[in-house]
């Protein structure tokens, strides 16, 4: 806030402040002082701006609430757990942070008042408003504040997210953050029902909630500017996704992204792309008519070719299986884009990992890898002991027996991704047919043995 001659700054213990004469006095700040309440104290009448964050207060105090010209309040870290009565500031304010404390519900004179100048409402990090009754819920469905910028991340919201339906007229919704995944919402599916009626968003953040799907309905958000999906599992994108012809910046790092739909080479006003840590191992035919691309994050892919880079301003490529560039510009480039990271990162390419011909273990977890030799150890145990000529002729031998290899596995993402590409007529690889190449070009050639088991098989000795 910009503050002119007579505007005063106060931080001092609230018991100190002076009473009604310090008319000026605009901007207080009361944060991290642990009081409980602010008792009778008397604050001066033109305050536009509080902080009485990092406290312990379990309610708005009155003085507060009797404030007529506050436009920004932050109440965040307290113990708060209901802001429900009309405050007398209701058509004032512009931004409320009640992020991290105990709301039982949001606060309700938002929906039922629709203050005229709220532009920012803050109430990310209260885990209690999973709990939500859906009675009271009903409450505040039928109303839609003129919010337009909305922060409701860490929360634990789930399938019970219609409140988030109500804010239609929001312009950015914050979902999603990098860090707290016990507090994290789960969607699991974009855009779910509620968010589909906020068609007016140009903002949208949807980091680190559980979201392994991108439904074929985004393209709802038409007026979308800023997308971001990271963190999250991610594996494909439909082709409505590139519908999004407004969109200017796309975060898709950390995910579990194949390839990349041919047609979001129609996405011309893209500037910024990030696409580091998935498993890329091709970009689309064409790529350099993306003109508006400044920025390209493509750190830790699967790529085998070398983009062109001369396009961009900031540009990493590292650890894929090709190598790195080496020149100046390059470097230059690179060291732009990794300024916006805290976390290391390293140069050159990408070590391959090749399993050996006898290591056939299924690709699982670590818990799933666990169950499996649990399985075979237990599948070995229950067969019966093939030394033992009592075993040839049980009954029960000839009984077909369950064993690990007998289950069909779930076929992974990088078979799907190549028989996508044989069913688009792209390249045919050897490993999908059901039988090998070289085997049906070359058949085995039986030889005809005669002797005492009349056998099939070579006898090097003959």
């Amino acid at each position: 806030m910009e503050k002119n001659e007579k505007e005063t700054v106060l931080k001092k213990s609230p018991f100190n402040i002076l009473n009604n004469k310090n008319e000026n006095i605009t901007f207080i700040d009361l944060s991290n002082q642990h009081f409980t309440n602010l008792g009778n104290l008397t604050l001066p009448i033109h305050l536009c701006e509080v902080n009485l964050s990092r406290s312990s207060l379990t309610r708005v105090p009155q003085s507060i609430m009797d404030l007529t010209n506050i436009r920004k309040l932050d109440l965040s870290h307290n113990n708060i757990e209901a802001f429900d009565d009309v405050p007398s500031f209701c058509h004032i304010i512009q931004d409320l942070d009640l992020s991290n404390n105990n709301l039982r519900s949001p606060p309700y004179w938002v929906w039922a008042e629709s203050p005229k100048k709220l532009i920012k409402l803050n109430i990310s990090n209260n885990t209690n408003l999973k709990a939500l009754k859906y009675d009271f819920l009903l409450e505040f469905l039928p109303h839609r504040p003129l919010v337009k910028e909305v922060i409701i991340h860490n929360c634990r919201i789930n399938k019970d997210n219609e409140l988030i339906a109500t804010f239609v007229n929001a312009k950015s919704i914050q979902l999603g953050n990098f860090y707290s995944l016990c507090k994290a919402n789960a969607f699991y599916d974009i855009p779910f029902k509620s968010l589909r009626e906020c068609i007016n968003l140009e903002n949208l953040n949807v980091q680190n909630t559980f979201i392994n799907n991108v439904n074929a309905n985004i393209g709802v958000f038409e007026k979308l500017i800023e997308i971001d999906l990271s963190c999250n599992k991610i594996a494909t994108l439909p082709k409505e996704f590139c519908t999004l012809k407004n969109l200017e910046v796309c975060l898709l790092s950390f995910n579990q992204l194949l390839y990349l739909p041919e047609e979001i080479l129609e996405l011309q006003k893209l500037k910024v792309l990030s696409l580091n840590n998935n498993e890329l191992c091709m970009l689309p035919n064409n790529w350099s008519k993306m003109k508006n691309l400044k920025s390209l994050d493509l750190y830790d892919n699967f790529l085998c070719d070398v983009p062109e880079i001369n396009n961009y301003d900031e540009i990493d490529l590292a650890q894929n299986y090709f190598e790195e560039p080496e020149n100046d510009i390059y470097i230059e480039k690179q060291k732009k884009i990794r300024l916006k990271y805290s976390e290391q990162r390293y140069c050159g390419r990408k070590r391959e990992v090749v399993k050996d011909e006898w290591d056939h273990t299924p690709n699982l977890t670590d818990d799933e890898l666990q169950c499996y030799e649990n399985e075979s150890n237990e599948t070995s145990q229950n067969r019966p002991s093939s030394t033992s000529s009592e075993d040839w002729e049980a009954e029960d031998w000839w009984v077909p027996h369950l064993t690990t290899g007998s289950g069909t596995l779930t076929q992974s993402p990088w078979v799907m991704f190549i028989k996508k590409k044989i069913d688009e007529g792209h390249f045919c690889p050897i490993d999908l047919h059901e039988e090998p190449i070289n085997t049906v070009s070359q058949p085995k050639v039986f030889r005809t043995v005669s002797g005492q088991f009349d056998d099939y098989s070579d006898d090097d000795n003959e």
